[in-house]
């Protein structure tokens, strides 16, 4: 698998124009904090399928107190989507068709915590229609609410639902203002196995390094471009956490 690294914003901008123009062809991209985290979701890093099955049932169960507009019961890919809105652990990966979207998450943390531990960073590219056709879903990126996607996505909540092992990039369905201004997209795991350890990986998959001694001056100039939590989270929350973490104490 290809991995390159860069200094600085307009190093990471040349090369993604200059693979844009040469392939002709659309990426994602991922921003991590750490190059050592591998490319796979939450649910399948730290728990098992039953576990998966509890976060669903009970969040389904519990959130129609605490949130007015949601799914219908049996939309899976809302549900999910909503959950992983909300940081639950899912079976989803977030993805952006932006890479400076992609570079804000993975250094948002420093922007906002100085006392953050600085080590290597990575932004992850992936060709969302060749992952699909080797997984042999076509040659389509379908929205994740699409019927072609229900089959990975139901065993999430039913033991029923049989698993087929794949990775599938879809489109994310616009339903709020956060999706719309992310440009976000996800990829659906039913595989357990990280896209960096697949042994095919080098097709689809491709990261570029941030060094560690380069972090803080990508974090300025990503905020100095306008990308800042009150904006990539736009609700009175995360408006209000960016303030404070810009505007410190006088005294």
């Amino acid at each position: 698998m290809k991995t390159i690294s860069v200094t600085s914003i307009g190093d990471l901008i040349r090369h993604v124009a200059e693979r844009v123009r040469s392939e002709s062809k659309i990426l994602w991209f991922r921003g991590q904090r750490s190059s050592e985290w591998d490319v796979q979701p939450a649910i399948w890093r730290d728990y098992d399928v039953d576990d998966e099955r509890n976060f669903t049932n009970r969040f389904v169960s519990r959130a129609g107190t605490r949130h007015e507009e949601l799914p219908v019961y049996d939309d899976s890919a809302g549900w999910l989507s909503l959950m992983q809105h909300y940081g639950v652990p899912t079976r989803l990966l977030d993805w952006s068709r932006s890479p400076l979207i992609a570079v804000y998450f993975a250094l948002e943390r420093y922007i906002y915590h100085s006392d953050t531990t600085i080590q290597d960073a990575s932004i992850w590219i992936l060709e969302p229609h060749t992952l699909n056709e080797l997984e042999e879903m076509g040659e389509v990126t379908p929205s994740i609410n699409a019927h072609m996607c229900e089959e990975m996505l139901s065993p999430a909540f039913s033991h029923r639902g049989q698993e087929n092992d794949k990775v599938f990039a879809v489109m994310a369905a616009e339903r709020d203002l956060r999706m719309y201004i992310q440009q976000g997209c996800f990829t659906i795991h039913s595989s357990r196995t990280a896209l960096n350890k697949r042994r095919d990986c080098s097709m689809f998959l491709s990261e570029i390094r941030i060094p560690a001694e380069c972090i803080k001056d990508f974090a300025f100039s990503i905020d100095v471009c306008g990308y800042r939590k009150g904006d990539m989270f736009p609700d009175l929350q995360n408006l209000a956490d960016e303030l404070k973490g810009i505007y410190k104490p006088r005294k």
